[in-house]
């Protein structure tokens, strides 16, 4: 096959974001607006839950989660071993500590035994991530947390569209976040969006995203706040890309089981799979092969473009290197080993083909030989 080039990721957007840009730049309203409350109305009603609060980052909303949870310096938040940084640096934005738990060796979420091992008087608080869009097994976490009266923050960052026994992701947490990044599943370019149905929760989340301001009392600041609103710019795009959401959904289950079909038989890697009570968002399409530096660079000159989510263990970061409490060994296997591949709404079979058959090449000059 002729050499091109498949990125790890392109964006889907065309004239109908832009046309909904410049309607709004045209209302003369862009900051916070209808068009956020339509965007977080739609959304709500999409995961299943009484409120969604959108703000401009998925950082930030989880930052508003702790908050709202009244976590502070002395309280212990368990986190997954291999999490994005955010996750961790929202619990040291409160003065916490993380406490990192080890993680599922098949599909990567935070393992439920590893939590309750870790559990101490301390624990205020789990943030599970259902890693790439595969769920945990949320009857085993939520067993653990409900024996202990401890809250969980579901971090479903990179899961919005995945199910667990037929109830979306993103509404099993006391309070749980999305981002709408731009390399997310879909995008508001940037965004983030909190959920809960606890009606105190939601309004005291409204106000931190806004300096801690009290809606009915102007100027007034009964909560530490910050400017954490999403803007009405940023929401236009987001109604476009969610009007999309099912195609968007349908579309990566297509390219993931084209990828699996391909992939099951070829020795050297392990291909993902997907639990029967589940319902994978294929936010990432995530293998895990042997040498994965040089096999990552291998399909970069190849033309092949990846994703590494993520190559260190959180404890592993410079700042986060005291908070380690002991060797999380699949986490580590995980983290040296994980890769993902190209998966966007426009990726076409025959790019896919290119994929594996440079996958394929890659693994041979590395001496992995196929079956």
């Amino acid at each position: 096959m002729n050499n091109m080039k498949v990125p790890w990721f392109e964006l889907y957007i065309d004239e109908k974001e832009t046309q909904a840009v410049l309607n709004t730049v045209k209302s003369g309203w862009l900051g916070i607006g209808p068009q956020v409350k339509d965007f977080e109305n739609k959304i709500a009603e999409y995961i299943g839950v009484k409120y969604a609060v959108a703000t401009s980052s998925g950082t930030a909303a989880l930052d508003i989660a702790l908050k709202i949870l009244d976590i502070k310096p002395g309280d212990e938040v368990i986190v997954p071993g291999l999490p994005y940084i955010a996750t961790v640096n929202c619990v040291l934005f409160q003065g916490a500590t993380p406490v990192f738990a080890d993680i599922d060796p098949i599909h990567f979420g935070v393992d439920p035994d590893s939590v309750e091992e870790l559990i101490t008087k301390k624990t205020k608080c789990v943030i599970p991530i259902s890693y790439g869009g595969h769920s945990v097994d949320w009857d085993k976490l939520k067993d653990v947390t409900n024996k202990k009266n401890i809250k969980i923050v579901e971090d479903g960052a990179a899961s919005f569209g995945a199910e667990y026994k037929n109830k979306k992701l993103c509404s099993f947490g006391d309070l749980s976040i999305t981002s709408f990044h731009v390399a997310k599943t879909f995008t508001t370019v940037e965004g983030g969006m909190l959920f809960t149905n606890n009606e105190e929760y939601a309004k005291k989340a409204r106000m931190i995203r806004s300096h801690g301001e009290d809606k009915e009392k102007k100027y007034w600041h009964p909560y530490l706040g910050h400017n954490y609103r999403m803007t009405d710019l940023n929401a236009s795009i987001g109604l476009v890309q969610f009007s999309r959401i099912n195609d968007l959904l349908s579309k990566r289950r297509e390219l993931a089981a084209y990828y699996s079909k391909k992939l099951q038989n070829i020795r050297g890697i392990q291909v993902p799979t997907e639990n029967i009570n589940t319902k994978h968002s294929w936010f990432i399409y995530p293998i895990l092969v042997e040498n994965r530096d040089k096999f990552k660079n291998l399909l970069e000159k190849k033309g092949v473009g990846t994703n590494v989510s993520w190559p260190y263990p959180g404890y592993q970061q410079p700042h986060l290197k005291k908070f380690k409490k002991k060797d999380l060994h699949v986490t580590e296997k995980v983290a040296s080993s994980i890769i993902g591949l190209p998966m966007f709404y426009k990726l076409k079979v025959h790019m896919q083909d290119y994929v594996i058959e440079k996958i394929q090449e890659a693994l041979e000059e590395l001496g992995t030989n196929t079956k």
